[in-house]
Order: C-alpha cells, then sequence, then structure tokens
C-alpha cells in the first residue's frame, strides 16, 4: 500500500525457487525470502483491463 501510495506499480510473482534467491541475496542466512514484488512505473497504455469477475451468486453457496 506505502508502494501504491507513492505512485509505483506493484505485482506479486510467483514461480521462482526461494533456495536459489536465498542463496544470491542471503547468503548468511539471516534472511529468507517469503515473497517477491516488482516495482516500478509502468507505461501509459501497456496495462491490460481487468479481466470479467464472477458474481457473488456464482462462486457462493450459502448453507
Amino acid at each position: 500500500m506505502a508502494a501504491r501510495a507513492l505512485g509505483l506499480d506493484c505485482g506479486a510473482m510467483s514461480g521462482f525457487d526461494p533456495h536459489q534467491v536465498n542463496q544470491a541475496f542471503f547468503p548468511e542466512g539471516r534472511w529468507k525470502v517469503n515473497f517477491i514484488v516488482n516495482l516500478g512505473y509502468g507505461v501509459e497504455g501497456g496495462h491490460h483491463p481487468r479481466g470479467d469477475r464472477l458474481r457473488f451468486d456464482q462462486v457462493v453457496q450459502i448453507l
């Protein structure tokens, strides 16, 4: 939220090998990676529009 408040675009990244990241960036073992977020300023018009979302009644069944 802080990064977005500063005008940065943010996106969570998945599919990385945490062991490799830890070896490359935290070889002393004091820190460990939990998740990766890319930060930056996106180009105008480079963003894809948000995809359609399902309606509440399509995904929830109240028992």
